[in-house]
This record gives structure tokens, C-alpha cells and sequence, in this order.
């Protein structure tokens, strides 16, 4: 089964401590949804979960692909978040 190519891009990052971040991102080729887990790049090598999407001020479960949105992703290495990164879409254990 071939991986799935969705990619969630880091836009900036509003606030964030070691294990939450709340970031604006954009979701690129196809859509996020609530409970989706994230690869972080190397260095940091973590992994968040999406557990918070809000589109205009009103929560969402799904954001749609080529859209903004202001998310929260929680998980080891949130901390690490930086503008301009790209997440990859990590399959459930």
C-alpha cells in the first residue's frame, strides 16, 4: 500500500511548549483530520497528533486541502515546530 503523501506545512507557530504546539498551517495534497499523526523532520524526529483544527474561528474536524487553518498538534518534539516545515502523514502503530 503506498504512503499517504498529505503533508501539513508549518506556516508559523503561535505558541508551543515540549509536548503542544498551536501553529497556522496549511494542509497540502489532500485533507487533515482531527487524530492524524505527523512525522516531525530530523532533527527532532518526534511525532504530534492533530488534536485541534479551527478554520475562521470555528472548529473543524477535516481541513480542506490548500487550506489555512490554526491547529493543535500535540505530541513529543512539539516543541520543536518551526515555520516552514512540512509534516509528513506516520501510520498508527
Amino acid at each position: 500500500m503506498a504512503a499517504d503523501p498529505h503533508r501539513l506545512l508549518i506556516v508559523s507557530v503561535e505558541s508551543a511548549d515540549a509536548s503542544r504546539a498551536v501553529c497556522v498551517v496549511r494542509s497540502l495534497y489532500g485533507s487533515a483530520r482531527i487524530g492524524s499523526l505527523y512525522q516531525l523532520p530530523s532533527p527532532a524526529d518526534g511525532t504530534v497528533e492533530l488534536t485541534e483544527i479551527e478554520w475562521y474561528g470555528h472548529p473543524r474536524e477535516v481541513l480542506d486541502e490548500m487550506h489555512h487553518g490554526k491547529v493543535c498538534l500535540v505530541g513529543s518534539g512539539a516543541g520543536a515546530l518551526r515555520a516552514e516545515e512540512a509534516l509528513g502523514v506516520r501510520e498508527r502503530p
